[in-house]
């Protein structure tokens, strides 16, 4: 796991594909909060959910893999 955030004096590739992830994300709730009529809390809450378990399998991803 250690891997994960620092290899070779570089940022790990679990890290990279999180911040990676986090953008998309971002600019995805976006997209959707300027096309649909919904509120702002509930999609704040959808989002969250949405960000917690997509970095949850990243994680669980590099841990299985062994990087």
């Amino acid at each position: 796991m250690s891997s994960f955030f620092w290899a070779s004096d570089h940022l790990g590739w679990g890290v990279f594909a999180i911040v990676v992830f986090m953008g998309a994300w971002w600019l995805l709730a976006d997209l959707v909060w300027r096309l649909t009529s919904i509120r702002i809390v509930k999609l704040a809450v959808f989002a969250a959910g949405g960000w917690l378990a997509c970095v949850a399998l990243i994680v669980a991803g590099f841990y299985l893999s062994g990087s």
